[in-house]
């Protein structure tokens, strides 16, 4: 595994990573912001401007399980578009999904299913354009 880890194209994590973070703005602040709000029960509350640990967190988090991830691509020989697809379902379904449902049913969040069911979407789409992205940059 640490053999595959030297063999990471840097340069494909960091595009992976960068779409990524374009995806999380596009998804969160255009396609679900008004309902993201509400699941966390902040729809009353006036838009904070985000400070630098909001942008740079989701990035550096995305960065880390883009670069787990080609690791993992690394390590099977995964270097069709077919087999990437497949393994960024199986991340995104089987460890993002439940990651994100873990997550979401803490007593703090009002409604956990409404959190998750917008956050799970974007984790598994997520994690298919960056395996995608990984294989053709490879």
């Amino acid at each position: 595994m640490i053999n595959a880890l030297s063999h990471v194209n840097w340069l494909a994590v960091l595009v992976a990573s960068a779409a990524h973070f374009i995806l999380g703005g596009i998804w969160f602040a255009a396609l679900v912001g008004d309902h993201y709000a509400a699941a966390l029960g902040i729809a009353d509350q006036p838009r904070q401007k985000p400070g630098p640990l909001f942008l740079a967190g989701p990035f550096v988090c995305g960065a880390i399980t883009i670069t787990t991830t080609a690791t993992l691509l690394r390590a099977l020989g995964i270097t069709t578009y077919s087999d990437a697809l497949a393994l960024g379902a199986l991340v995104g379904v089987g460890y993002l999904v439940p990651m994100t449902v873990t997550i979401a049913i803490n007593p703090l969040f009002p409604r956990p299913f409404a959190y998750a069911l917008l956050n799970a979407p974007f984790f598994v789409a997520g994690s298919l354009m960056s395996c995608a992205i990984l294989v053709a940059l490879s």
